[in-house]
């Protein structure tokens, strides 16, 4: 048993499998071939020096080769291990962002709860059903950060379920604006939707590419303070169908604007506004859309509001 695990710690693939690392990213395999190579080059210098004593420039040349294939391999070294810190950094994240996120719905659903079922709670049916109601919201945001979190676990080990097949585009933005119009009414924001029926259907995964625009949606209608305007267009060519949801809302700061798909990145000034979010929908958006055979990419100026594109192949 003691010289199994002797063997599994020697085991060069073992941190690669562990930390999902492809083997020219793994320190421990790059170390191995970095010592092979380094005994090789000393034994093929050894017999180079031998065989051409006299002509040192030859020996210099293969000194040159072998310097610059171990600068090569120590580069990947270093990759290997910067994806290792950033993958403890995104733990660390990780578990900010749940405990946090998390933290607030359980306390407003713990306060609502004892307060329901405080005998001596006097409050009317109306009431009651106002706190039954907070109790049920905080519950579905619970649950969409758990299934984000799940999703973005899946997308960075290959293994997100993903059904592409005919989608209809057109039926599923109206649907999804059918039930935010009541969202964005409440936050002053006036919802339109410009495609034309005879949209072609497009080959995704309904289910997921329904929450990709459901959340870039949504995050338009959040990201407009006071009275603003959230449009979705849709059109098509020869080979996609393109989707654009503008607002003229607070924009994106020129200089954070190459992180906005990163996970758990929230810009300043969106922090400034104390909206709720995980960082995690746009992460999970280009996913989708890639995964789909499409590209997704933003145009923004902070104060002046964003556009987000995509576009998916058309179904044949």
């Amino acid at each position: 048993m003691e010289g199994k695990n002797i063997c599994s710690k020697l085991n060069p693939f073992r941190e690669c499998i562990e930390y999902n690392l492809g083997l020219w990213e793994c320190p421990g395999f790059l170390f191995l071939i970095m010592g092979l190579a380094n005994i090789v080059a000393m034994v093929a210098t050894y017999f180079v020096a031998n065989r051409y004593s006299d002509q040192p420039e030859i020996v210099a040349l293969i000194v040159i080769i072998i310097s610059a294939i171990f600068l090569v391999i120590s580069y990947s070294i270093t990759q290997g291990f910067d994806k290792l810190a950033q993958a403890n950094k995104m733990k660390t994240e990780f578990v900010s962002v749940a405990s946090h996120q998390l933290r607030t719905p359980l306390s407003s659903m713990r306060w609502a709860l004892n307060l329901l079922l405080d005998e001596h709670f006097q409050g009317s049916e109306q009431e009651k059903t106002s706190y039954l109601e907070s109790v049920q919201e905080s519950a579905e945001r619970m649950i969409k950060l758990v299934n984000d979190l799940l999703d973005v676990s899946r997308i960075e080990m290959g293994r997100m379920i993903f059904a592409p097949r005919q989608t209809n585009l057109y039926i599923i933005a109206q649907k999804i604006i059918g039930s935010l119009t009541p969202y964005a009414k409440a936050n002053n924001v006036a919802l339109t939707l410009d495609a034309p029926e005879t949209l072609p259907n497009v080959f995704t995964d309904p289910d997921r590419i329904l929450l990709v625009v459901q959340n870039l949606i949504e995050n338009a209608i959040k990201y407009t303070k006071g009275q603003g305007e959230v449009s979705v267009t849709m059109a098509n060519d020869a080979k996609n169908v393109k989707v654009a949801i503008r607002d003229n809302g607070v924009g994106i700061p020129t200089s954070e604007q190459k992180h906005i798909f990163q996970k758990f990145f929230r810009s300043d000034n969106i922090m400034k506004h104390q909206t709720v979010g995980t960082g995690l929908g746009l992460f999970i958006a280009k996913s989708v859309v890639e995964e789909s055979h499409g590209n997704i990419w933003f145009q923004s100026k902070e104060g002046l509001g964003s556009t987000f594109y995509f576009t998916l192949p058309i179904y044949k």
